[in-house]
């Protein structure tokens, strides 16, 4: 994966952009929040359940 320079708008393959000559730190990716994955995990539950009443609904 190649770096990208927040100065020049561009992706490097090098630690030193080439154009400008500033040095191109690797971004910090972040964990995820709490509240993103209680609604991911709150959103399969609801899914799941839906498609249950679904299915027994054909059933029937």
């Amino acid at each position: 994966m190649t770096n990208w320079c927040e100065n020049c708008d561009r992706p490097e393959e090098g630690d030193v952009c080439e154009v400008c000559g500033a040095e191109i730190i690797e971004p910090v990716h972040e964990p995820i929040p709490w509240r993103w994955r209680f609604f991911i995990v709150a959103s399969v539950i609801y899914l799941v359940w839906r498609i249950y009443q679904i299915i027994s609904w054909i059933a029937h």
